[in-house]
């Protein structure tokens, strides 16, 4: 029998927690998945700590490093996933992230309850990894509006998250994310790009629509390897290459779209510049310079 729900783990260099990330996917309460974990040349021993899990996965192991050798994140890794993967349903979960038992339960209930969303998003806390306090209650961003903040908790809706998503990216990590494989068909894998996630949740939403899932099932490991590096850098991290997948998106967008995404730009570019600005004026006025000259 064939697996329902296909879960993707994409690590690098993460021997230290990469056990954890697992055995958070083998208690889930949903049984009918199968396990890919797709290591990006990982230097450290995470094939030494996957081997004890090797007759419960499948394991595939990039020779090179493919996010640094094309300027992507988990792109290229998810991408090795998705062409292996058998599941109805596709779930990813970055290695240092964690899942609550019920979260693939949950999604495919919303999943037969929504059967033409694009995706379907659960919530979560972020954390930190050194001491485990608790940094946001909440892993979805509302642009625009209140839309996911105005939600009680439990509650699953099917809504129209295109221009919101356009205002910002409302999902925290893809570890929130399951969709469905025919969707993936009809946009297309992961960018080679930075905020490749972002640019495919754009894609996504521009063509159908996204279920939101206010229940916190997944824990967001917050530490300084993280791929989005320190929370402090995070903004002007994502500034850039936001506006990057905006640009990219405005030459394929629809026409009644563009005014819209165009304002969304220059927003953006205000905004940046005010903050690096401001980082100036506190001292760092080499970095800002840099930064707004670059």
């Amino acid at each position: 029998m064939e697996p329902l729900v296909s879960v993707i783990i994409t690590t690098y260099n993460l021997e230290w927690c990469i056990e954890e990330t697992i055995r958070s996917v083998l208690v889930q309460t949903h049984r009918n998945t199968e396990i890919i974990v797709v290591d990006d040349a990982s230097t450290d021993d995470t094939s030494g700590r996957l081997a004890p899990f090797l007759d419960r996965i499948t394991f595939i192991r990039h020779d090179i490093n493919q996010g640094v050798s094309n300027k992507a994140e988990g792109g290229p890794a998810r991408n090795t996933g998705i062409q292996r993967a058998k599941g109805e349903y596709i779930a990813f979960l970055d290695g240092d992230d964690l899942w609550e038992p019920e979260k693939i339960a949950v999604q495919v209930q919303a999943a037969q309850r929504f059967p033409h969303a694009g995706l379907i998003a659960v919530d979560g806390i972020s954390f930190d990894h050194l001491d485990g306090r608790i940094l946001r209650a909440s892993l979805f961003h509302d642009y625009g509006d209140s839309l996911c903040s105005s939600l009680t908790e439990g509650t699953a809706i099917e809504v129209d998250v295109y221009r919101r998503m356009l205002q910002g990216c409302m999902i925290d990590t893809p570890s929130q994310v399951m969709i469905s494989a025919k969707v993936i068909n009809a946009v297309g894998p992961f960018a080679l790009c930075r905020s490749d996630d972002y640019d495919f949740y754009v894609r996504v939403t521009s063509k159908f629509k996204a279920v939101i899932v206010k229940t916190p099932l997944v824990r967001y490991r917050c530490h300084t390897t993280s791929v989005s590096g320190p929370v402090s850098a995070q903004f002007f991290r994502f500034a850039q290459s936001g506006l990057a997948v905006r640009k990219r998106h405005l030459k394929e967008c629809r026409k009644e779209d563009k005014r819209f995404l165009r304002q969304q730009i220059k927003k953006k570019l205000r905004v940046t510049s005010e903050r690096a600005r401001e980082e100036g004026d506190q001292g760092r006025k080499f970095w800002a310079s840099q930064f707004l000259w670059g």
